[in-house]
């Protein structure tokens, strides 16, 4: 198992072969560009529920994040 604190996943692994049995890997595709239609859903900041939203990409940057002292690829929308 690993633990992205400061993306809030984890990666968890399973040894026992039949736990796999008629699954399928998840496929991302590929990275949205500017103007692309996106929906989110997430837990923004102050709440305390989960959100969802649709828009457009309308910025692409790489951001700062506090509690991981790492830069990571940020949308706006």
């Amino acid at each position: 198992m690993h633990v992205f604190y400061f993306t809030f996943a984890a990666m968890l692994t399973v040894d026992d072969d039949e736990f796999w049995q008629g699954m399928s890997p998840v496929d991302f595709g590929e990275l949205p560009t500017l103007q692309d239609a996106v929906t989110v859903v997430g837990y923004p900041i102050g709440g305390d529920t989960i959100s969802v939203t649709s828009g457009v990409v309308s910025r692409i940057e790489i951001l700062s994040y506090v509690h991981g002292s790492t830069e990571l690829l940020g949308l706006q929308v």
